[in-house]
């Protein structure tokens, strides 16, 4: 595959930010950097050095990709409540799911521009519009000019529908492959769906790059001998960026109070592409979706998203650091300006950053759980998108987990009633569709999902007796 001496160097470069952040020795390597970016071939000799480059004596997390080595590398599990929704009751917070994940994304898609906290504020105040209670508004008076012009169907009194965004095309994208492959999908079953059902060019970061070796290594060949380990381990540089951590949340709505197994479909999506903190985002944000069934406690939510990772990680420690930052300070802003200081050199694509955005975002949201559901909502979604780096991404996964939690009926018309139940996307079969239509098909696949576990699960199979509607 011959990629160009530009695009190599530019991966390269991340990929050196990349391995200091893993743990590895990369001393001199950016200064070879400056000098083998001219050259092709010293850039590839260089780009094998950096790929063998230590790991540093000292380092003490342990983050195994594999999901044998996961699991084995996970704390306690945290104890749900047994589940005994009535199956209408599983529906609605599907719905719910879907709405909040859509209307969080919508909220800060107009300023998914990698801003810090401090240049969304100041665009705010300049509207008059800070805090943040509704869509974002088109004018300023501040210096702070929004690039993302294009996104003016996303901004206030201009909302008709959910604009199209990369955050809802990998949710059709699961629920595409669940509903075609079923619950035995593979890691090549998700890389071939992307192939067959959205462009190229709507791809990002490494699933950018690992679409192009695959389509590559497939050319016109059965894909069933692709070496899917090969395809992510050329030129990839980001498996540790946000783009597994926002593909998940389908996994979570189809395994309702099963965090475990939303875990496993959500590390067979994110294999592809990621791997360590980059696959445990995908892992955390599936479980928590599928534990949120269960609980009403957002510390025990996201807790039990924890509990499907490793323990020595980076990132469970982020979070945890994240909960006791709130705890503490008791102001959503300092909390923020505290990640951002601690995980900001992650970039705005990052996964711990971001992650630790979404769950403070989830605590400061939820309070003591006794608000009405419409402040809760607003405060969740707002927070998570005025808080910076990768907005859009950040309200809709928080947005998703207080959805499912609250229910499609008590999220507040004021954000979901603009939107017109019309939801965007790029994928084939999709294009322009009803957010009822794609939740009731997700509620759907969940009966499947929930069949096969009971039939696999004995333990299950006692536990689970769902009252009939």
């Amino acid at each position: 595959m011959h990629l160009s001496k530009e695009v190599i160097a530019e991966r390269l470069r991340h990929e050196i930010n990349e391995r200091e952040f893993q743990g590895h020795i990369i001393n001199g390597l950016r200064e070879e950097w400056e000098t083998a970016r001219h050259s092709y071939d010293a850039l590839l000799d260089l780009y094998a050095r950096v790929k063998q480059a230590p790991m540093r004596p000292d380092w003490h997390y342990v983050e195994p990709s594999d999901l044998a080595g996961i699991r084995a590398e996970r704390p306690a599990s945290v104890t749900l409540p047994r589940f005994y929704l009535a199956e209408h009751e599983i529906a609605a917070k599907i719905h719910g799911a879907w709405l909040g994940r859509v209307v969080g994304c919508i909220l800060g898609k107009p300023l998914e521009e990698g801003l810090t906290a401090t240049q969304i504020k100041e665009y705010l105040e300049g509207a008059d519009a800070f805090p943040l209670d509704n869509y974002v508004p088109t004018q300023s008076q501040s210096a702070k000019i929004l690039l993302r012009r294009d996104c003016v169907p996303s901004m206030r009194g201009y909302v008709q529908y959910a604009q199209e965004d990369d955050d809802f095309n990998y949710m059709c994208l699961a629920l595409k492959l669940l509903e075609r492959k079923g619950v035995e999908f593979t890691t090549l079953d998700v890389g071939m769906n992307w192939l067959e059902s959205i462009p190229f060019w709507w791809t990002w970061g490494p699933e950018h790059a690992i679409y192009l070796n695959l389509a590559t290594a497939v050319g016109e060949q059965n894909p069933a001998g692709v070496d899917v380990e090969s395809l992510i381990d050329y030129m990839n540089p980001g498996i540790e960026w946000i783009g597994a951590q926002i593909r998940t949340d389908v996994y979570g709505y189809v395994c309702p109070g099963s965090p475990e197994m939303a875990a496993e479909f959500a590390w067979r999506d994110a294999y592809l592409t990621h791997r360590k903190t980059g696959i445990y985002g995908a892992l955390w944000v599936a479980a928590m979706n599928a534990a949120a069934f269960t609980l009403l406690d957002m510390e025990m939510i996201i807790c039990a998203g924890l509990a499907q990772i490793p323990h020595k990680s980076r990132f469970t420690e982020a979070i945890l650091q994240t909960i006791e930052w709130v705890r503490a300070d008791q102001d959503w802003e300092k909390t923020g300006c505290r990640i951002a200081e601690a995980y900001g050199y992650y970039g705005s694509g990052g996964t711990i950053n971001n992650a630790c955005y979404v769950a403070a975002a989830l605590l400061y949201g939820w309070g003591d759980g006794h608000e009405s559901p419409s402040i809760i909502f607003e405060r969740t979604i707002t927070i998570a998108v005025q808080y910076g780096d990768d907005t859009d991404c950040n309200g809709a996964t928080a947005g998703s987990v207080v959805g499912l939690v609250l229910g499609a009926a008590a999220l507040p018309t004021k954000w979901t009633a603009p939107l017109n139940d019309s939801l965007r996307t790029c994928v084939v079969e999709f294009g322009q569709v009803s957010i009822a239509a794609m939740a009731q098909r997700t509620f759907e696949m969940s009966r499947i999902v929930r069949a096969v576990k009971k039939l696999r699960d004995p333990i299950y199979q006692a536990e689970w007796k769902p009252t009939e509607e």
